[in-house]
């Protein structure tokens, strides 16, 4: 099992908008101890509900740029018009203290991360159709429509990347999709 490894462990998860990363990743965190997320950095605004340094470090374009211009980002993208990313200092901190690490990024990111941590697990979480997906997004209801419709236009981009992962996990029944990607933790 990868939480019984000496070393830590790195499970990025991906997938399109309102696939259940969020959610699958709390259940990691419950199941095995001393598993957390790496909070990424944003220029976009915070959502209702939102901590900074817990949900996301949230900044401006202009320091944005200045952590990537200093070789601070292992890995970032331009997603929905904002930026995200994922600085080596918040993932190496978390490994150092012999945290397991689950990154919830776009397939950009994985392919990054995957080139400089070859032993990270990464796993796709799919949505049962792009119909579920866009329900679950207007049901967490913390996006307009337009926002909405920008999220779903990448979803067929998303899924086009899923055969780059290590593993597949459709996202149907959420109990089902847990044991799932737990049992893909014990088995690698």
């Amino acid at each position: 099992m990868l939480s019984n490894h000496h070393s830590p462990f790195i499970l990025i998860l991906s997938g399109p908008s309102g696939a259940g990363k969020t959610t699958l990743s709390n259940a990691v965190i419950s199941a095995i101890p001393g598993t957390t997320t790496a909070v990424s950095h944003t220029t976009r605004l915070p959502r209702p509900g939102e901590i900074e340094g817990k949900d996301y470090y949230f900044v401006d374009k202009s320091a944005f740029l200045a952590l990537c211009d200093n070789g601070e980002m292992l890995e970032y993208a331009e997603v929905y018009g904002n930026l995200y990313g994922t600085s080596q200092s918040s993932v190496e901190a978390l490994l150092e203290q012999g945290k397991n690490v689950i990154l919830d990024i776009d397939w950009q990111g994985a392919r990054k991360m995957k080139s400089l941590y070859p032993s990270a697990l990464s796993v796709y979480i799919s949505p049962p159709d792009k119909d579920e997906s866009k329900n679950r997004l207007i049901a967490r209801q913390q996006d307009s429509a337009e926002v909405i419709n920008s999220r779903m236009s990448s979803y067929k981009e998303q899924e086009s990347h899923q055969q780059e992962y290590d593993h597949t996990v459709v996202n149907d029944k959420l109990s089902d999709a847990v044991d799932q990607l737990l049992r893909i933790l014990h088995y690698s």
